[in-house]
């Protein structure tokens, strides 16, 4: 029998007709199409607002003194006007998991000024929980102007969170799927997988169309016949469990920073003071510099990049601790961005580091790191395999996927996005209550 939808209607006035699913349906497919085409306008001006702040930073490495104001400000703004905006990803994530809840329309003006913020001024910080947040304040912002009723609510998110992770990496396939498994990794919302789709490729095509770019990084076609050594496979799962480890140290670090100060007690001021402090001496080390801000692309030639990472000799064995330690600094600190770009640094750096070490292949051993760690700190395995068969072609899959597989058991149940493994109302079907039989 089929579910009846009821659309809103005037207080007071006798209920319309129950619409069928069949309208519901096409109704959530082009209001996907829409979050999709908005998201990636968003995206693409994001992206080129990254572009010219970082090469304004670059221009004027002494923005770096202003870290801790920029910090005063984004959290002053927060809490002045963000609310529970402030949660970021976790809410937006939540709303999806438990079904209830809109997400704030602030959120999207508000992320993508913190963001740009941050990066001027040279915050190690992403792009991801930016692009993924506006995604869902558009979400919100549809569903509040159409006045539609919750049944709408998660659908319309899932659409959201895959429009925005889609366009700003230019990968559709893994935002739809990051979008259904990062809510609750041990049962992905699969039946919504369709709306993901829709929303997904409707960004990134939308955002391609404004002329946004994507890196592209050149990894050697695999042969499988060297991959049958014991060797070779050694090497592969004690990198995936190192990538899971690393993984877990970040989620960890960047917990106890915000733990750390929210026990403080101190005024509200003083942890973008104390995070901005340290950043600042960070731009003034030679050896870190190169780990402030996005750390996609520099002016200098010998520094340390995301693609340089890729390259024989493009990182050194710890610019990988050096990438997660300023990140959890900044995001714990109070400084906005994502958590996604800085985690394909740090894996890519550390695969290059065990690469040289092992004398193996330094692209393919980045381009495992690249995604493992991401897919163990968000638990999205099958988001990470993806990833790597979208950036570097799908003949990584068979190879990457168990690799991401093992990251993601090695990092526990810990992650940057809190509560995955709380179950929501349609996690565990609930019990038919029974008639107490009659005395």
């Amino acid at each position: 029998m089929n579910t009846a939808i009821i659309p809103p209607h005037t207080p007071g006035a006798n209920p319309p007709p129950p619409v069928s699913v069949g309208y519901g349906a096409l109704t959530c497919a082009a209001l996907a199409i829409t979050i999709g085409a908005l998201s990636g306008s968003l995206s693409a001006l994001f992206l080129w607002s990254l572009d010219q702040v970082t090469a304004v930073r670059f221009a004027f490495p002494q923005l770096a003194f202003l870290l801790p104001a920029a910090g005063i400000l984004t959290v002053w703004v927060y809490q002045r006007w963000g609310r529970d905006a402030g949660r970021g990803n976790d809410l937006l994530l939540e709303s999806i998991r438990l079904q209830k809840g809109v997400v704030p329309v602030r959120m999207t003006p508000l992320i993508f000024a913190g963001s740009v913020l941050s990066h001027l001024v040279g915050a190690s910080t992403g792009r991801e929980g930016a692009a993924v947040q506006m995604g869902g304040g558009v979400a919100s912002l549809l569903l509040r102007f159409a006045r539609l009723p919750e049944s709408y609510i998660r659908p319309l998110l899932v659409a959201g969170v895959a429009a925005g992770f889609s366009s700003v990496f230019g990968t559709p396939l893994a935002g739809a799927l990051f979008a259904v498994e990062a809510p609750t990794p041990r049962r992905p919302l699969l039946r919504m997988l369709p709306l993901a789709l829709l929303a997904s490729f409707a960004g990134d095509f939308v955002c391609k169309a404004w002329g946004a770019k994507h890196a592209v990084y050149a990894v050697p076609p695999i042969v499988w016949k060297d991959f049958l050594s014991l060797k070779m496979l050694g090497a592969l799962l004690v990198a995936a469990l190192i990538f899971g480890w690393a993984g877990q140290l970040f989620v960890r670090l960047h917990h106890g920073i915000r733990t750390c100060f929210t026990s403080l007690f101190a005024p509200w001021w003083l942890p973008p003071v104390i995070g901005g402090v340290l950043l600042i001496a960070a731009s003034q080390t030679h050896w870190l510099v190169d780990y402030l801000g996005l750390g996609t692309w520099s002016t200098r030639a010998e520094a340390v990049t995301l693609a340089s990472a890729f390259t024989h000799g493009g990182a050194y064995d710890l610019s990988w601790l050096g990438k997660l330690v300023l990140t959890a600094t900044s995001l714990g600190s109070g400084f906005k961005g994502g958590e996604v770009t800085p985690l394909f640094f740090v894996g890519a750096t550390l695969g290059n580091a065990l690469a040289s070490h092992l004398h193996l292949a330094p692209s393919l051993f980045a381009a495992l790191g690249f995604v493992s760690v991401f897919a163990g700190a968000a638990h999205a395995p099958l988001t990470g395999a993806l990833v790597a068969a979208e950036i570097f072609g799908p003949g990584f899959t068979p190879l990457f996927l168990p690799v991401c597989w093992i990251a993601h058991l090695a990092c526990g149940k810990s992650g940057i996005y809190s509560g995955q493994y709380k179950d929501g109302p349609s996690s565990t079907p609930k019990k038919e209550p029974q008639e107490e039989p009659q005395k």
